[in-house]
């Protein structure tokens, strides 16, 4: 009889240690993905994606038993105080404990010895206009690419027509206070003389070859002055915050990724909406794929004929020209999973005091309220809404989506 009672309580003991497990921590490893700035990127085995927690949460579930891969691109894996390789593999055993090279590791036992390097290249394909794909990314020893952004290039003009990228979800919980780098200028994307990308947008420069097109003097600080506002930024078409991992964020300060803005717009309107999208994807938990371009030349009267010029950072004594001062900055916002859509539109000119009568497709900002702009103000940078199908008929390049209805 005690025998008998001894193994019922044996098996109920069994049954409930089981039954915990299955809706337990020990049935899967949690951690921070943001553990440290130089914690390595976790793919799938084999992948070329990133993983992120899920909706909601900051912390990164992995199942137990399941492996992954973790990449430090440019760099080498320490792991329990030795250098490793650039990428290795790690097989989730539960809680924060991986066997990683035929060890049991602890995830805050691996870091990466430096920062993720990322890099730019041409793919091979083409996008409209005579434009150029290009992917900014994180380029493996295996042969792998880590792709964070898609370009399409203008190689004539020497910028970016479109970025795209991909807005996780999980936005709302992504690194904060990451250091910023200085932007990169990647071999085969520029010809313009002895100088770089990065002495074109200094303010001296910018304002001495703005100013030798519209006849002022090259010290004259009328459009491009000595203040917080008043100059042409490097303005970032797909924003750091707009990613989730630190080195995925330092990924986005290449020169392919920006175009001269003026500041006031960067800074005020242009801000608010990327602020607004990053919102919306966190508010609604929604995945959204994001376009983000250029369209036209801004332009500025010459002093002697008031004649509109365009602008451009880089001109020749040949006469060509490049690094062109954008008309309008344009952000398509799409969920696939509701296929809504629209398009954000502001003016890159806070000197056009005729923006209002500018717009180039039908104003539908009024039916949405999620968006956080002063989008009236000229100097911060005119701005306003149309549908997706309504950009395209003016923006050739803009991206041909199935749209079921404005994004609300």
């Amino acid at each position: 009889m005690i025998t008998s009672i001894f193994i019922l309580v044996l098996a109920l003991a069994v049954a409930l240690v089981k039954g915990a497990a299955i809706g337990d921590d020990e049935v899967y490893c949690e951690i921070n993905p943001l553990q440290y700035t130089n914690s390595p990127l976790i793919i799938p085995t084999g992948g070329t994606t990133f993983l992120y927690p899920s909706y909601g949460e900051t912390t990164l579930k992995i199942p137990a038993g399941e492996t992954v891969d973790l990449v430090c691109p440019g760099s080498n894996l320490i792991v329990l105080g030795s250098r490793t390789e650039e990428v290795i593999q790690a097989t989730c055993i539960s809680n924060a404990r991986f066997r990683i090279l035929g060890e049991r590791t602890l995830w805050t036992q691996v870091s990466c010895a430096g920062d993720a390097t990322a890099k730019s290249l041409y793919t091979g394909a083409v996008c409209v206009n005579g434009g150029k794909i290009a992917e900014i990314g994180f380029s493996l020893t295996d042969g792998r690419f880590l792709s964070t952004i898609t370009v399409c290039y203008d190689a004539v003009d020497q910028s970016p027509l479109y970025t795209y990228f991909d807005m996780t979800a999980s936005i709302g919980n992504n690194a904060k206070g990451t250091p910023r780098p200085s932007f990169s200028q990647d071999g085969g994307f520029y010809s313009i003389g002895s100088r770089t990308v990065n002495q074109l947008y200094t303010r001296s420069v910018q304002r001495g070859t703005i100013n030798a097109q519209i006849g002022l003097s090259a010290t004259d600080i009328k459009y491009i002055d000595n203040g917080n506002w008043f100059f042409l930024a490097r303005g970032h078409l797909t924003a750091r915050a707009d990613f989730f991992y630190p080195a995925q964020q330092n990924a986005t300060f290449r020169y392919i990724n920006a175009a001269p803005q003026w500041q006031s717009f960067n800074g005020l309107n242009w801000n608010e909406i990327e602020n607004s999208v990053r919102d919306y994807a966190d508010v609604n938990g929604v995945d959204l794929q994001v376009w983000t371009g250029v369209y036209g030349i801004a332009t500025l009267p010459h002093e002697s004929t008031g004649e509109d010029t365009p602008l451009y950072l880089y001109t020749a004594t040949d006469g060509t020209t490049a690094l062109p001062v954008p008309s309008i900055y344009w952000k398509v916002v799409y969920n696939p999973s509701s296929r809504r859509g629209v398009a954000l539109i502001g003016a890159n000119n806070p000197y056009d005091v005729n923006a209002a009568d500018k717009l180039i497709c039908t104003d539908v900002s009024s039916s949405l309220n999620w968006l956080s702009w002063n989008r009236l103000n000229i100097t911060q940078g005119y701005s306003y809404a149309c549908s997706v199908a309504d950009l395209r008929r003016v923006v050739s390049y803009a991206p041909n989506l199935q749209v079921s209805g404005i994004l609300v």
